[in-house]
């Protein structure tokens, strides 16, 4: 029996957007050629990125800076790992983000205006990079549904750990979603609260329907927001608190109903 419906639920809270975003170096490991599934769904076509650190011994280039830039030999810089000194001694040891930034993706460092490193200097750089795997030739995606998987000859070998970047797009809540929620909804009530349809037009029952459809749905975005990693905390503890605020007034407004559905009939004469 139907209690609420989609329009009910989207008047109570808005899933109109999800957030898209970058997400970096989330960690895969391919068993063979199954496919895994990459949190958040709708990724940025040619957005993926597979990677992996396979020297474990720093890289060393000294480079003269043009125009305030250091191109290094190579891209896809290991975040946190670039060092940068005045000599190969370490005479001066400069401050990322003080007296340079780095660009990981593209492998290049520029000088900050007013730091400690003169225009035009030879430094001493130390560095770690990650090694780039093929899409096509090593791992296939699916993008619209956030899956990867390894292929056969593929240079990541199985039980191998490689991290993956990728950008997320902004995506509407379909109402299929939405739907999946009103269904498991109404299909709670039916079986627990009126077995027998006697409360179908309650107006007390449909309201708790729906905010049961909203709860379920307020956990959903706040799983999601936890499998985005550090940046989606915040957003799925918002989730969560609203879920739990829906799903006390819905225990609420079930009581009436729970004591009516469960009272014994009165003794009859026969």
């Amino acid at each position: 029996m139907s209690y609420t419906n989609t329009e009910l639920v989207r008047k109570h809270v808005s899933f109109d957007e999800t957030t898209g975003g970058v997400r970096r170096e989330y960690p895969v490991i391919f068993a063979d050629q199954e496919w895994v599934d990459i949190p958040g769904r709708n990724l940025a076509e040619n957005s993926v990125i597979v990677k992996a650190v396979r020297d474990y011994a720093p890289v060393f280039e000294e480079i003269t800076t043009v125009q305030g830039i250091l191109m290094l030999s190579n891209e896809c810089l290991l975040r946190g790992s670039v060092t940068v000194a005045s000599d190969s001694s370490l005479g001066i040891i400069f401050r990322e983000n003080i007296d340079y930034s780095v660009e990981c993706s593209g492998g290049i460092i520029r000088l900050i205006e007013g730091g400690s490193i003169p225009a035009d200097s030879r430094v001493a750089v130390w560095y770690y990079y990650y090694s780039r795997y093929n899409e096509g030739s090593d791992y296939s995606v699916d993008y619209d549904k956030g899956m990867i998987r390894r292929l056969t000859n593929s240079d990541i070998q199985p039980g191998q750990t490689v991290l993956i970047d990728y950008d997320l797009l902004s995506a509407s809540v379909d109402d299929d979603l939405i739907a999946g929620a009103v269904s498991e909804a109404n299909a709670i009530i039916e079986k627990q609260i009126d077995p027998d349809g006697q409360y179908g037009a309650d107006i007390a029952l449909q309201t708790a329907a729906t905010y049961l459809a909203v709860s379920i749905l307020c956990r959903m975005a706040a799983a999601g927001g936890l499998l985005a990693g550090s940046t989606g905390y915040h957003n799925a503890s918002a989730w969560l608190e609203l879920g739990e605020n829906y799903r006390r007034d819905y225990e609420n407004l079930l009581k009436s109903f729970r004591v009516r559905s469960s009272r014994l009939s009165g003794p009859a004469h026969s």
